[in-house]
């Protein structure tokens, strides 16, 4: 099977999970589907703030499918944390999913350095699904946990997609995140700052206007702006790298839930 022909076999079951609230998308990833539910990134579900509905979408249905937090995470059966497997096994049928392209969970022996694989997600919130070739530049092991580095274009809001043998077609990973060549950390610093200043900015009364012009609101808008740049500079910072997870832990918790 050629790597054009793998991709319309397998495009199907591949779904970007949105968080929304008051209809607004406050963050993206990417989910697959598999026997009995979908699998994503545990840091795809756990925002840091309130929302009110998960948004399910594929990209060739105009009827994404919204579910409660509640209704979500109770359909959340395995799921290990951001710091450990950073994986979670949501177990739904939905109608949506029927006929779609079901994924199959390979082995790591499936997976060398200098391989070529596949990944496929929602990079950036984008409405058409996209598919991304690179290459394992490094299996290693960090803290017990395998990893597994990609050098191609993981962005933001390909975690939780999968990562695919192209000899083979199985899932042999799971997206979690790129490397972004900037200290993270840092930026998310700079973001909460900003933040914050806006925050105390609308409780500030002005108590003077120059020229009919008022600073304070000319300030706010000003850190309005460097939040949104700040965040542009962290997302865009992408050095072709990225990291997956092997997939075999999440092969044996779905064996385990059998």
């Amino acid at each position: 099977m050629t790597t054009i022909e793998l991709i319309a076999l397998v495009r199907s079951g591949v779904a970007e999970i949105a968080l929304e609230r008051n209809r607004e998308v406050l963050g993206n990833g990417s989910a697959f589907l598999v026997d009995r539910g979908l699998v994503t990134n545990s840091h795809v579900i756990r925002p840091p703030g309130q929302i009110d509905a998960f948004r399910i979408r594929f990209e060739d249905s105009d009827q994404p499918i919204r579910l409660l937090p509640e209704d979500f995470y109770n359909a959340t059966s395995a799921e290990s944390t951001e710091s450990e497997l950073d994986y979670a096994f949501v177990e739904l049928e939905e109608e949506e999913f029927e006929g779609r392209y079901r994924f199959c969970l390979g082995d790591n022996e499936e997976t060398r350095v200098g391989q070529n694989i596949l990944f496929l997600g929602y990079p950036f919130g984008m409405p058409q699904l996209t598919a991304h070739m690179g290459y394992v530049s490094s299996i290693h092991e960090k803290n017990g946990k395998e990893i597994i580095q990609i050098d191609g274009s993981v962005n933001g809001g390909n975690s939780g997609g999968p990562l695919l043998s192209i000899d083979t077609g199985n899932v042999v990973g799971i997206i979690t995140r790129a490397i972004t060549g900037i200290i993270e950390e840092e930026f998310n610093n700079l973001i909460i700052a900003l933040q914050n200043n806006q925050k105390i900015l609308s409780q500030t009364k002005t108590v003077m206007q120059i020229g009919g012009f008022d600073p304070i609101q000319g300030i706010k808008v000003s850190q309005a702006a460097m939040e949104q740049i700040a965040r542009n500079l962290k997302r865009s910072a992408n050095v072709g790298i990225g990291y997956a997870f092997s997939i075999n832990p999440i092969r044996s918790h779905l064996e385990n839930l059998a």
